[in-house]
């Protein structure tokens, strides 16, 4: 078999040693955000003596330190964008190498942690003869699923339900597509981690609520949106809460869009624009709500933190693990009205608050354990392998 290494039995005769598969993880690097810490988990609770991580992250940066942690080294090597102009002329210089690193490192597998490094999982699967696993953690539009050839992939893991059955409406095989949720690290999020004192020093949020939208600034975040559903309740002179909009600028035409929106709603006294922060953690855990307008893993993390989740959503899809008034507080509406008044009905009753924060940590630590998250990826491995 490919990559072997043999030995001699007590016949003299050459055997295969047990090894353990050696997968490829191809990881977004940089600054750490949910998808990151995804790949940390995983790595970490692999059983190392059937599964090696070999990681690849497109960039340097934090993620390298953080996955370190884990007793794994990543590799470091640039994956420009597979289908941009005119970085992905490049992509098979690329592609090249990483076909190199993979066959040096005798990897079984390639799992790519996001669809955008789908092209790349797709072409070392390819020529180095060796199955494919494809993650999706976000919304697919039939177009993206076409344009990134997910049905090729040998497996697909869907991190929801909803986006399950968005693939397969595009075609992609039952047989192929398995629901993982993301995990979370309850003793990394936690309650009491930091108290408001950490958003009041650091920001100077000094709010009797401390409201925020957590997550990169662009679109799909719906920042925007968020500044329409708060601008009534900020503009009270009876308000008492403080609204944060905690993340890094992604796409500076929108950032700029927000800063302009704070301007023109009057919202410069009671809205801050935190910029990167580094330790989410001690963020949501200082936090009294956390409002999504787009769902994602920061929701587990501030449910971990026992926090008050809103989670308003265009469509009637949403996480299994938001259920309306057990374990957060749910509206579906594509205008800001019922989201503002659900936001005001959290904001003036605290021990709503509390309940489904309590309720929030407990299903975490119930339903969303990394150890779960890895054990499910190991069956796809086994099943592949």
């Amino acid at each position: 078999m490919r990559n072997t290494e043999f030995g001699f039995g007590d016949t003299g005769q050459q055997v295969a040693p047990h090894r353990p598969r050696r997968i490829l993880l191809l990881a977004r690097g940089g600054a750490i955000d949910g998808s990151q810490r995804q790949v940390g988990y995983l790595v970490r609770e692999l059983d190392r003596t059937r599964y090696e991580p070999v990681v690849l992250l497109d960039r340097p940066g934090p993620t390298t330190d953080f996955l370190r942690r884990f007793d794994v080294e990543p590799e470091v090597l640039p994956l420009r964008a597979w289908r941009s102009f005119p970085t992905g002329l490049f992509r098979h210089v690329d592609a090249r190498r990483l076909c190199r690193l993979a066959e040096r490192r005798g990897v079984d597998l390639v799992h790519a942690s996001d669809m955008w490094k789908a092209g790349y999982m797709h072409f070392v699967a390819r020529h180095v003869g060796i199955p494919s696993v494809l993650h999706i953690r976000g919304p697919v539009a039939p177009r993206d699923i076409r344009k990134h050839r997910v049905a090729r992939s040998s497996a697909v893991i869907a991190i929801a339900e909803r986006y399950r059955l968005d693939l397969l409406a595009s075609g992609v095989s039952p047989l192929s597509v398995e629901v993982i949720d993301d995990a979370v690290d309850t003793d990394s999020f936690r309650p009491a981690l930091a108290g408001r004192e950490f958003l009041k020093e650091r920001y100077g949020a000094n709010g009797r609520v401390l409201v925020g939208l957590v997550g990169r600034i662009e679109p799909f975040k719906r920042v925007l949106e968020f500044l329409e559903v708060i601008a009534p309740l900020a503009r009270d002179p009876r308000s008492s809460a403080t609204y944060l909009v905690i993340g890094r600028a992604k796409d500076e035409d929108y950032y700029q869009a927000v800063q302009d929106s704070v301007k023109r709603l009057g919202l410069a006294e009671s809205v801050i624009l935190t910029g990167h922060c580094g330790e989410i953690p001690q963020a949501l855990s200082a936090l009294d709500i956390l409002v999504t307008m787009s769902g994602g893993s920061v929701m587990f993390e501030a449910m971990a933190c026992a926090k008050c989740v809103l989670s308003v959503r265009l469509d009637e899809r949403p996480s299994v693990h938001t259920r309306h008034d057990e374990t957060a507080w749910c509206v579906t509406t594509d205008s800001p009205e019922p989201a503002t008044e659900a936001l005001a009905r959290l904001i003036d009753d605290e021990p709503l608050r509390l309940r489904l924060g309590q309720a929030a940590r407990e299903w975490v630590a119930c339903h969303l354990s990394p150890a779960g998250m890895a054990e499910k990826t190991r069956a796809v491995y086994d099943r592949l392998l």
